[in-house]
């Protein structure tokens, strides 16, 4: 059965029984599902970063042993592993017979085969939690949240218009986005805050949730940035991340939100 053969039965699945959660899993499972593709992900792994090598050794010895207890995996070379630890040895010096379950086997193949992916990042006083969106057809795609702690939870999810709506409630969590208001174009030159004139100044400096949306691609998408504060929402939306040409910022009410959302994820057609 070929990947396309897989996201057409899923997306059949999906538009009958709807979205559905897959997995939750920790930083930690998932950099000992693949060591070396955690150096270069795409996705945040909080819990991790900021370890020492001997310490990450010790948390990712730990997550095989979560993964087995939880049955998403099975080690068949289990006991040559556990000689290789008490002899104290790195995991990385025993090649792992490793099966996984069908369900982790399917949200590692869609995340990491998705030609586009939205990925989004919102600060608050709390700290910094994500979303991404790995955009595989219209009616598939795997929406990825990850906490600040590392609790990575994944779902499948039918429409983009249900995943723009999970992206809005986490840069809009106080749903403070009420109507929309003029557009004010921005010179990109002036992007650095001291530039910027009221009332988008006066809204930045008094946000208390920072969003940031980029589109991840060959060919790089819009980035989107929102500044919520305790009686507002605005949208500053950059034409391109690196080499801005067209910068826009207004205040947007929830559908104008939603809409920017979705229009960032949309398929070609």
């Amino acid at each position: 059965m070929t990947l396309e053969d897989v996201r057409e039965g899923l997306g059949k699945a999906l538009a009958e029984e709807g979205s559905r959660p897959l997995l939750r899993l920790t930083d930690e499972e998932l950099a000992v599902l693949n060591p070396a593709a955690a150096e270069r992900s795409i996705v945040a792994a909080p819990h991790l970063e900021g370890m020492s090598a001997q310490e990450r050794e010790w948390v990712l010895a730990t997550a095989l042993r979560s993964l087995v207890s939880r049955d998403l995996a099975e080690i068949a070379n289990a006991a040559e592993l556990d000689v290789a630890l008490r002899e104290g040895h790195g995991s990385d010096e025993v090649e792992l017979d490793m099966r996984l379950s069908p369900d982790l086997e399917l949200a590692l193949a869609l995340r990491g085969t998705a030609g586009r992916v939205l990925a989004v990042e919102r600060t608050t006083s709390a700290g910094t939690e994500y979303v991404y969106v790995y955009l595989h057809t219209r009616d598939l795609l795997l929406v990825e949240q990850v906490t600040g702690g590392g609790m990575h939870s994944l779902s499948l999810v039918a429409t983009v218009e249900e995943a723009a709506e999970t992206i809005r409630q986490l840069v809009d969590p106080q749903g403070v986005a009420g109507h929309d208001g003029s557009s004010q174009e921005l010179d990109p030159q002036d992007l650095q805050r001291d530039a910027i004139a009221p009332p988008l100044k006066d809204v930045i400096d008094n946000a208390l949730v920072v969003g940031q949306l980029v589109l991840l691609a060959d060919l790089p998408g819009p980035l989107l940035m929102t500044y919520a504060t305790a009686e507002e929402l605005w949208a500053v939306r950059v034409d391109a991340p690196d080499a801005p040409t067209s910068v826009t910022a207004r205040r947007v009410g929830r559908q104008t939100l939603v809409d920017r959302i979705v229009h960032m994820m949309a398929f070609p057609v």
